[in-house]
């Protein structure tokens, strides 16, 4: 097509499309992590290109997705302006009717974009399916993409799935699940990534460039120069767009300067009335149970406890509530932490009345009270706790209607700060006459 392949893109060619000795494509799933700007887009179409125009399948077809229909279209439509101004051009017809675009080749075989919805693929046949920015996909999506492609395979002897992004954020569990299963050498998927180590500075500009596979073809200094400065006040998406790094979050949802800002080293004193949030994460290996209470008007929140499992909770949490005269435990027994509650009610442990709708004001309070919207100070105080800064370093939210939980899936436990944003709900949420004084903050 006039475009030479880089010698990262070659290689990739060069062994996914290695065949076996029946002439089929010996790589079923292929899975690539590569930075931002290294030539995704190329590497996709050459690849359906060939697909298209190889035998012995004259009538291949080919499909690509992206995190939206939209996104999907988008890329598309730049594709097949690459393919009409390239040498190939008179072997291609283009249509591009909305919702009935693909490109055709004089072979019969076929280039498409697709929606990445479960239904979509329904009654199509494919030899190759790209799913690209896999970063951006939830573990539901991921898996329901995947599920909605495998009937259309099942008659195409040779049909691969190549799945491309950069790594993602404290949201992209189904892609991160993919990468370490390539890391770990799993033969059931042909594995390329190039990223910057973990012990690397992602600001140093010579380390992102010797691991950047475009740098010194497509992408110079300069280049990279220039995205530093444009993410001067995000070094956490630099890091992940152009060094192909993990982030516990693309942009985090308390930013770290108000959740430094929020820090203190004062702890709830004896005479203090509190209220308890107890959580269990996600996948039931970890439970914490987290204080919160008022003085002078400031509510602050302090970890009790935070353990590996969840039964140690039965008998802790009664007996924390028992040691103070308490505004109540609060638990959100429709989450992972159900069972727990359930024993809870049998030990005789008065639970807030929790739901859907109190476990969204209690995330908007928690995270309005660090970073309050309309700026200022924070109008709530976090005891320090190293497991505190670990959770709110992958801290993410989860749509519910028009308001917001607390994400559980994300790449770490963030039991630590669910149970502080029920903490908090309770002491908000009880009668505060005749409250002690917080005589420990200044």
């Amino acid at each position: 097509m006039g475009q030479p392949l880089m010698p990262w893109q070659r290689q990739i060619a060069d062994v996914a499309g290695e065949v076996d000795a029946r002439g089929r494509y010996a790589h079923p799933l292929v899975v690539i992590s590569v930075p931002r700007q290294a030539g995704k887009t190329t590497l996709t179409l050459a690849t359906a290109v060939h697909r298209c125009l190889s035998l012995p399948r004259p009538d291949a077809r080919t499909w690509y997705t992206a995190q939206t229909g939209q996104d999907a279209r988008d890329q598309w439509v730049e594709m097949v302006q690459r393919l009409t101004r390239s040498p190939l051009a008179p072997l291609v017809s283009i249509k591009r009717g909305k919702g009935d675009e693909h490109a055709t080749f004089a072979t019969g075989g076929t280039l498409r974009p697709h929606p990445p919805t479960s239904g979509a693929m329904h009654g199509k046949q494919s030899d190759l399916s790209v799913i690209d920015e896999a970063w951006d996909f939830t573990e539901q999506q991921g898996a329901d993409l995947l599920q909605a492609i495998a009937p259309t395979q099942n008659t195409r002897p040779g049909a691969q799935v190549v799945i491309l992004s950069t790594m993602g954020d404290a949201t992209s569990t189904w892609w991160h699940a993919l990468t370490d299963r390539g890391r770990a050498g799993d033969p059931d998927i042909c594995y390329f990534e190039w990223s910057i180590p973990d012990d690397v500075d992602p600001m140093d500009l010579d380390a992102v460039a010797a691991a950047h596979p475009a740098y010194g073809h497509t992408l110079d200094m300069d280049a990279l120069i220039a995205a530093k400065k444009k993410f001067a006040d995000k070094p956490g998406e630099f890091a992940r767009a152009y060094g192909n790094r993990r982030t516990g979050a693309g942009e985090r949802l308390i930013p770290i300067g108000p959740w430094n800002d929020a820090q203190t080293a004062a702890s709830i004193p004896d005479a203090a009335r509190p209220a308890f949030g107890v959580a269990v994460s996600i996948d039931r290996e970890e439970t914490a149970i987290v204080a919160a209470a008022l003085v002078d008007g400031v509510p602050v929140l302090e970890l009790v406890d935070v353990r590996p499992g969840w039964r140690w909770a039965i008998g802790r949490v009664p007996a924390v509530a028992a040691a103070h005269r308490n505004h109540g435990v609060a638990i959100d027994r429709n989450g992972p932490s159900g069972a727990l509650a359930d024993e809870l009610d049998v030990a005789g442990v008065e639970l807030v009345k929790i739901g859907t709708r109190e476990v969204c004001a209690a995330a908007a309070q928690l995270v309005d009270g660090i970073n309050p919207p309309e700026g200022g100070p924070p109008t709530v105080r976090v005891r320090t706790d190293a497991a505190f800064d670990a959770a709110a370093d992958i801290l993410a939210k989860r749509p519910v209607g028009d308001a917001f939980a607390l994400s559980r899936r994300t790449v770490g436990s963030i039991a630590t700060l669910e149970a502080a944003s029920l903490a908090l709900y309770a002491l908000l949420h009880q009668d505060h006459e005749q409250e002690a004084p917080w005589v420990m903050f200044g």
